[in-house]
């Protein structure tokens, strides 16, 4: 069973498991209260994103022996509480854009720390996490048109 070569690898890719399946999480969340189809489409095609990125990362993190942990059930339940309460006066596209785009930034966020905090990571690890940056940027700007 190949090992990482360093703790800095497993810390991006922890970081990545972690992000991507909360992610996918509060997407659920978030299209329950969507009445638009273009946003609806757009939601489900990033949530059906973060579950294969989340799956690739446990497969990963697995086979170099190492756990795979999801957020915090305090945390989980944080961000469950915090869709419920900012959706129960607004489900406009508007609000739901931006609920999307903050947990997004907050995800971007730990994992560009992780980043940055693994200089000697796997080279293969550090570019993909940075590729995942690229295309969560991509999905804030796809967003943006909703607000």
């Amino acid at each position: 069973m190949p090992e990482f070569k360093n703790k800095q690898s497993a810390q991006i890719l922890k970081s990545v498991y972690r992000n991507a399946q909360m992610a996918y999480e509060s997407s659920e969340d978030v299209l329950k209260h969507c009445k638009s189809l273009d946003l609806y489409r757009e939601i489900t095609r990033q949530r059906d994103r973060y579950k294969t990125i989340a799956s690739r990362a446990r497969r990963e993190l697995s086979k170099r022996g190492e756990h795979a942990r999801q957020a915090s059930p305090y945390a989980k339940s944080m961000a469950k509480m915090g869709i419920a309460m900012k959706t129960a006066a607004d489900s406009s596209c508007s609000n739901l854009a931006q609920i999307m785009l903050k947990g997004t930034t907050m995800g971007i966020i730990d994992i560009q720390r992780a980043v940055n905090h693994s200089h000697t990571a796997e080279r293969d690890i550090r570019e993909s996490a940075e590729k995942l940056l690229l295309r969560e940027q991509d999905f804030c700007d796809g967003l943006k048109r909703f607000l």
